[in-house]
């Protein structure tokens, strides 16, 4: 029997290993405690996919300095599934006495480098060294692109192959087609992240502005639907019924100033889904989506694995590089100018796609097999790539003077109006603390 050790599975494996679930029994509980990233449950499905065991174990980080959860059995290989484990804020020292006493490889999946830029790291100290650890019991640690390759040659670490994130190769096969995209009439499928700030996003105020216009125009597509990915309020509105999935739709368009706009409001309430189980997303994306757009990686990658053309919109070092890494057509937010949907996907190139897919698909066959891994993937059609791709494939998109013009007077009056909502809001603290501090200042601003 071939065993399999897992670190940071962080799902549950179905009957015969091949698919990863998260198993909720009563969503309304589970996310009234807070969301979970169904994206996560996407890269571990990808790999269960591409990996030939019979006995899968595993631990996450967070409880790794448990003992009585280490593996007491022989085990063949043992992996860790690809995350953002390189930040600055991230310490996963923790899992170093675990590392420690694992038997044989450590093999990483997918590791990423997370920040809003590019940028040198300074990762903590205990995660620093437990990279060494795993380092030094692998042939190669597989990471998602340039940048995190850059960050781990910063700490010394040099036995690099870059592979991507594990859930572009789900479909197991050496190559894809994209499929032909009609930009007038294709139904469209989004994704959205309201936690865009600090390490995940260059320009926050950018990026949630033009996350707010790409709400508006997928919503006034009637055939278009919104995918939760895993998003606290958004899972609750699709799960509760009456007051509280009204209260929760409100939160959703306030969240984005969009109360009052009827299209996204009937795109939030009707047309949302939430998967749980990767197989069930995977399928309802094949049948009712011609193209994916949005600001969650996997909520693109959950199409393109099965040659659905998608369109990122980058703002943060992850999603940059990989998108960069596939070639795959994308919308810079620095750029920040109006959104135009068919535009858009009439200016995208995907002729690249194809054949970069073949070229890292070899680079992930080789990796697998270097580092000793049972798999079950198609031999490559292709050799692995010369050197990774560091140019973007930009969506360049002939914007109307009128359409910029009027874009961007709609975005002074709102930054406008939010400076004098902050002006306001300061000034009312100011004299409260003022009321604080000295009883009597009311007394002495009105003398």
């Amino acid at each position: 029997m071939k065993k399999l050790f897992v670190l940071n599975g962080g799902a549950a494996v179905k009957p015969g290993n091949k698919s990863a679930f998260l198993k909720i029994d009563d969503p309304l509980s589970t996310f009234a405690r807070g969301g979970i990233n169904t994206g996560d449950v996407l890269v571990y499905d990808a790999m269960l996919k591409a990996l030939a065991y019979d006995q899968i174990t595993n631990v996450q980080f967070a409880h790794a300095a448990d003992e009585k959860l280490w593996p007491k059995d022989d085990y063949d290989a043992t992996v860790i599934r690809g995350s953002n484990y390189l930040t600055e804020t991230v310490d996963i020292g923790n899992v170093i006495p675990l590392l420690k006493k694992l038997k044989g490889p450590i093999v990483p999946v997918g590791v990423g480098a997370q920040a809003a830029k590019y940028k040198k790291l300074e990762l903590p100290k205990g995660s620093v060294e437990a990279w060494k650890i795993i380092a030094d019991k692998c042939e190669t640690i597989g990471v998602r692109g340039v940048y995190s390759a850059e960050v781990f040659n910063d700490i010394g670490i040099k036995n690099i192959r870059i592979i991507g994130c594990p859930s572009f190769y789900r479909n197991l096969r050496p190559s894809i087609e994209i499929k032909p995209l009609d930009p007038a009439n294709a139904r469209v499928g989004l994704t959205l992240n309201k936690y865009l700030s600090a390490d995940y996003a260059s320009n926050a105020t950018k990026t949630n502005r033009m996350q707010r216009a790409l709400i508006q125009a997928v919503a006034k597509r009637s055939a278009n639907r919104l995918y939760s990915q895993g998003e606290r309020e958004e899972t609750l509105a699709i799960f509760e019924t009456d007051e509280a999935k009204q209260k929760h739709i409100q939160s959703i368009l306030n969240k984005y100033h969009l109360e009052g706009d009827k299209d996204v409001e009937a795109l939030v309430s009707d047309r949302m889904q939430a998967f749980f189980d990767v197989d069930e997303w995977a399928a309802d994306a094949r049948d009712n989506v011609d193209v994916l757009v949005g600001f969650r990686l996997h909520g693109n990658v959950i199409g393109l694995h099965q040659g659905i053309p998608a369109v990122f919109f980058t703002y943060d070092s992850r999603i940059r590089e990989l998108s960069t890494l596939f070639a795959i057509p994308s919308v810079e937010i620095e750029d920040y100018l109006p959104i135009n949907l068919e535009r858009i996907f009439e200016s995208a190139d995907f002729s690249k796609v194809q054949h970069v897919y073949r070229l890292n698909y070899a680079e992930y066959y080789r990796f697998l097999t270097e580092n000793g891994l049972n798999h079950v993937l198609a031999k490559p059609v292709a050799s692995p790539p010369e050197q990774a791709l560091v140019k973007p494939n930009l969506v360049r998109v002939d914007q109307s003077v009128e359409d910029v013009t009027g874009w961007f007077r709609n975005e002074v009056d709102f930054m406008t109006g939010e400076i004098e909502t902050l002006r306001s809001r300061a000034w009312n603290l100011e004299l409260k603390l003022r009321e604080k501090t000295a009883p009597d200042a009311k007394e002495k601003l009105a003398s």
